[in-house]
């Protein structure tokens, strides 16, 4: 595969997996803003967190950060905790009040997208399970 084919399958796999989050419908309420589960996640991937490193890796300014933790810290969905290396710093860790939202969300989602899935052929749903653990290697490797 040549570099101009990969591009365009990276583009692809990341606007049609954006496209399913937004478009699945949720199986069951849930009280998260997909930017909330997103930041979750982070927290459930990464661990505590500093708000400059969470704007960083969100790629948005850190009053937009802050403005989320403060929210999802009002909900019981994160706390702050002193950051060990730099007493004035706050690093952002997630409860598990947050893991448990989190793991709602996650199951609403994909509960939501079992019926399209449902629609595929076993050749194509093999191939999707294998490129979704393809990809888990890869970023597992990458930290």
């Amino acid at each position: 595969m040549d570099e101009e084919d990969l591009h365009a399958l990276g583009e692809a796999l990341i606007t049609t997996s954006a496209r399913i989050v937004r478009w699945a419908p949720l199986s069951t309420p849930v009280p998260l803003s997909l930017a909330a589960g997103r930041l979750l996640a982070r927290l459930n991937d990464t661990g505590p967190t500093r708000i400059s490193e969470l704007a960083l890796a969100e790629r948005c300014s850190q009053p937009t950060i802050t403005n989320h933790v403060k929210r999802l810290e009002t909900a019981g969905f994160v706390e702050r905790r002193s950051d060990p290396r730099d007493a004035r710093a706050w690093m952002i860790g997630l409860t598990p009040r947050g893991l448990e939202e989190l793991i709602s969300l996650r199951d609403s989602v994909s509960s939501g997208v079992e019926p399209y899935l449902s629609q595929l052929s076993r050749r194509d749903l093999k191939a999707l399970r294998e490129g979704v653990e393809a990809m888990r290697r890869l970023m597992a490797l990458e930290g």
